[in-house]
């Protein structure tokens, strides 16, 4: 998987969790798709990877309603092969999950004003799909 199947393949996975929240949500991007370098990639491979990770506040949902946006989304985590990282509620509004499937990464959280925002990352992938191209 190259750089862009990643990006694609981040989209995919906020585009299905955020299919079960309620109609009227729109997604406001928090920049753009964000390159990174894994510096220390835990299983040991190059440093000349990156990871692909996407983020977009949760625009037109009340926020009396984010516990129950929150429930809605770990439920279709929980149901959908994602395992549960974090999970720092009612302290912190913060759940992470990695999906069994192919290790990619989500996380939902709040604002100090009580905004949601929900973002998705890439395991380490090669930019051009394979090493040195």
């Amino acid at each position: 998987m190259n750089q862009d199947e990643a990006a694609e393949r981040v989209q995919e996975h906020i585009d299905n969790a955020v299919a079960v929240l309620p109609q009227g949500l729109e997604l406001e991007p928090v920049g753009d798709v964000n390159f990174a370098a894994c510096d220390d990639p835990t299983d040991g491979g190059s440093r000349d990877r990156v990871t692909v990770g996407r983020s977009y506040w949760l625009d037109g949902l009340p926020v009396e309603d984010n516990e129950a946006n929150i429930d809605l989304l770990y439920e279709y985590w929980s149901s959908n092969g994602y395992r549960v990282l974090s999970d720092s509620r009612p302290d912190d509004v913060f759940v992470s999950v990695e999906s069994e499937d192919d290790a990619f990464r989500m996380s939902v959280q709040s604002s100090a004003q009580g905004s949601l925002s929900i973002g998705a990352s890439s395991p380490c992938v090669w930019p051009e799909g394979t090493p040195g191209s």
